[in-house]
């Protein structure tokens, strides 16, 4: 998947980009609500992304990309996307933003050209997103995007600040989405 907007693109992680990625992925800040663990080394991230690499589909609607943004030519964030039901036509999206660059709209642009790439290309009648009940941030880019609430699963993922916590469920439907 290739998406450009007025700021940013939506690419394939390249092997350069792993400084960029270890930058907000060794952020405890911004790993807080993840499932992974907070890098630590370097090379953490240069493995991240060389498996990124091996497991990219030929068809580039399933997997890992990176954010570009253009101005500085500088990677700020990453997008998963994935099938999770493929005959039901379920689509699952989940993000990282670098906590430099959170605020100004990037993940809300971003997130907005894929709907409008799934729409487009008629691959999801369904969207979905879900974050930790506590990331407020997640859940205003959902809102912004259209996305509804539609209820939270009582301790229902790890993250890297408690054991167990509540997950906010949110979708998008395809006729909702605004061309």
């Amino acid at each position: 998947m290739y998406l450009k907007t007025d700021r940013l693109i939506l690419r394939n992680w390249q092997t350069k980009d792993y400084n960029d990625l270890y930058e907000f992925a060794s952020d405890d800040e911004v790993t807080k609500f993840l499932t992974f663990k907070t890098y630590k080394t370097k090379q953490e991230a240069i493995d991240r992304i060389n498996t990124f690499l091996e497991t990219q589909n030929d068809n580039d609607n399933i997997g890992d990309f990176a954010i570009e943004l253009k101005s500085e030519n500088k990677v700020i964030g990453s997008l998963h996307i994935s099938f999770k039901d493929v005959a039901g036509g379920t689509v699952s999206l989940g993000w990282l933003l670098n906590k430099n660059y959170q605020g100004k709209g990037y993940m809300t642009e971003i997130v907005n050209a894929v709907l409008k790439y799934l729409k487009k290309n008629n691959i999801a009648k369904r969207i979905v997103a879900i974050c930790d009940v506590e990331n407020i941030k997640s859940a205003n880019v959902m809102k912004r995007v259209g996305m509804t609430f539609e209820g939270i699963s009582r301790k229902a993922r790890d993250n890297n600040l408690h054991t167990r916590h509540d997950v906010a469920n949110y979708s998008i439907l395809y006729e909702e989405i605004k061309d």
